[in-house]
């Protein structure tokens, strides 16, 4: 058995609860239209993946939390469907489904807008969501996002209240697309790590979607995780500038059908597939994603960098990390670039694991 076969690997973002909501199939089979299953799993190596339920910005917050109930509930039918994967709650379920064999599942919900809702954090522990990414493209009621104007100055008071407590229940705050001012609010007010699920590094590709050095260290002095993103638009600054010309050229047309798409899923994300399709990003080698995951290691230490992928939420993939399959390719180029196995070994999930069971000893 070779080294990378020996690692625990964990992906900490993908979005294939959604890609199952718009298409349903079976996760045991493979599927050429996604790019994460059951056989591509086991031929990278990937032993367990978070889940995001992702709540599109649009949808109110009675509307959003039903829709992450839907999303929570088909991935669970179609997780217990598949001999070969399980659903994890904590970090110790991921350690003993990796000795068994087992793919396991953690659960994380992207855009934090439905927690103003009664009742809706001691929801999300019931349903073993371990993570929330607290907002998403758009500024909400309680948190400024990366991606849009600011309105307050990071985290609202009710906001405050809920990352605290989010962390009285062992949720984990994930910091990737909110301000950076919501960054170092987040970062004052959690009494536990937080992570970045799925965000690379703003000094080599300037995308606010990326975090700057100066809160890459501020997560790594809280002993939190970064977790790059394998999106070429934001590892590449070639690519991000083509994605942002697309971006203006198909935003109509996305908006114009938003709520046709949430009517009529599997149709409408048919077509806006083609959108992008049509416009094609330039081809990124997986050795730009490698440098950022350098760069992290450079500024933060082995120990607060992951790999958060958003496989099956993401339009365009590198060349040479197409899918789950090629974490092999991964493990070798940062073996390649000088990471020592004890720190690829972090990076690629232990790290994570780390600040799972940090929130758990603290709740």
């Amino acid at each position: 058995m070779g080294f990378h076969e020996n690692c625990l690997v964990l992906d900490g973002h993908t979005d294939v609860p959604t890609r199952l909501w718009e298409s349903p199939v079976s996760l045991a089979e493979r599927h050429s239209d996604r790019h994460v299953d059951l056989p591509r799993l086991r031929e990278g190596g990937v032993d367990a993946l978070v889940f995001a339920l992702y709540l599109p910005p649009s949808l109110d917050p009675e509307r959003g939390w039903k829709h992450a109930r839907e999303l929570h509930r088909i991935s669970v039918e179609h997780i217990e469907a598949v001999q070969g994967m399980e659903i994890a709650v904590s970090a110790e379920d991921v350690l003993r489904a990796w000795h068994r064999g087992v793919v396991s599942v953690l659960f994380g919900l992207e855009n934090g807008r439905p927690l103003t809702l009664p009742g809706t954090l001691d929801a999300c522990v019931k349903m073993g969501i371990r993570y929330v990414t607290l907002t998403h493209m758009a500024t909400h009621e309680w948190c400024d996002a990366s991606t849009d104007e600011a309105r307050h100055g990071g985290l609202s008071g009710e906001g405050e209240a809920i990352v605290w407590e989010m962390t009285r229940r062992a949720i984990v705050p994930d910091v990737s697309h909110v301000s950076d001012a919501a960054v170092l609010h987040v970062l004052e007010v959690s009494r536990i790590p937080v992570v970045a699920s799925h965000s690379s590094a703003r000094a080599l590709c300037d995308h606010p979607r990326n975090l700057p050095d100066a809160l890459v260290r501020e997560i790594a002095r809280k002993d939190g995780v970064v977790m790059a993103n394998s999106y070429p638009a934001f590892v590449c600054t070639q690519a991000s500038a083509a994605d942002r010309k697309r971006g203006k050229e198909v935003r109509e047309e996305l908006l114009a059908t938003q709520e046709a798409y949430m009517a009529d899923p599997k149709t409408h994300s048919q077509a806006h597939a083609r959108l992008f399709a049509d416009r094609p990003l330039p081809e990124v080698p997986l050795s730009v994603y490698v440098d950022h995951l350098i760069h992290l290691i450079d500024v933060a230490g082995e120990e607060h960098v992951g790999i958060g992928t958003d496989f099956d939420g993401i339009p365009d993939v590198l060349s040479g990390f197409e899918d789950v399959s090629r974490f092999p390719d991964l493990t070798a180029a940062l073996l390649d670039r000088g990471v020592d196995r004890a720190g690829v070994k972090l990076i690629l999930g232990e790290n994570f694991l780390r600040v799972l069971r940090r929130a758990e000893e603290t709740a």
